[in-house]
Formats: C-alpha cells, sequence, structure tokens
C-alpha cells in the first residue's frame, strides 16, 4: 500500500463536497471518465458527474500500477443506498500531476486488474 497522491487525495474532498469545479481544476481537457455504465472524455463531464452523483468515497489504500496508474480502494456510499460498499478508482495522472482518467469499478480486484497490479491471494 502507498499513499495517496495529492491530486487523487483532492480529488476525493471535491467529490464528497459535489464540488465540480474543484474536480475538474485537477483533470486535464479530455480526461477519461468511466464507470460501470461506460466511458467518455471530457472536463465537463467530470464536472458534473462530480455535481450530480451524490456519491460519498472515503479511500482506503492506494496501491501503484504499470504506467503510473493508481488504484485507491474505497469505501462508497450513494444517496438512497445506507450500504456501504467497497468499489475501487483506477486513477491515471499526467506527468504535471493532473488527472488523465478517473475509471470506477464495482470492484477493488477488477481496478487492480485493470492497472496490473498483481492481487496477492
Amino acid at each position: 500500500m502507498h499513499t495517496i497522491p495529492e491530486p487523487i487525495a483532492a480529488f476525493h474532498e471535491a467529490v464528497n463536497a459535489a464540488d465540480g469545479a474543484a474536480a475538474a481544476a485537477l483533470a486535464v481537457s479530455d480526461v477519461e471518465v468511466g464507470g460501470p455504465r461506460g466511458a467518455a472524455r471530457g472536463v465537463d463531464l467530470l464536472r458534473g458527474w462530480v455535481e450530480r452523483s451524490g456519491i460519498r468515497l472515503t479511500p482506503l489504500a492506494a496501491h501503484h500500477g504499470a504506467g503510473g496508474a493508481v488504484v485507491v480502494t474505497q469505501h462508497a456510499t450513494w444517496p438512497g443506498d445506507e450500504t456501504v460498499h467497497e468499489i475501487a478508482t483506477l486513477f491515471r495522472l499526467s506527468p504535471e500531476q493532473r488527472l488523465t482518467a478517473v475509471i470506477r469499478y464495482d470492484t477493488p480486484a477488477q481496478a487492480l486488474a485493470a492497472a496490473g497490479v498483481p492481487v496477492s491471494r
């Protein structure tokens, strides 16, 4: 497990505050945004998702993968669902430490595999 890089920690703060502008300021203009329903690109898409989703994310651990990928395992809750879900998000950062990808997975194993992180058994 590694420390969560600052831009990713700041992203979690922005999401939990539903602050789309703060989240957008952390990303490149063509950031990849994805989840179980598919993926698309664009900082406006990211901004809108952060403002509308209502998701609350508690980061648990960071795992560094191939090509600078960082998988953060998280506890997540959504409006209307009291269950705490364990999910993971795959982040990619540019050399300037801006988000180039934010892709949510339903399970940590899925995200770790996508990032090329070996999963211990």
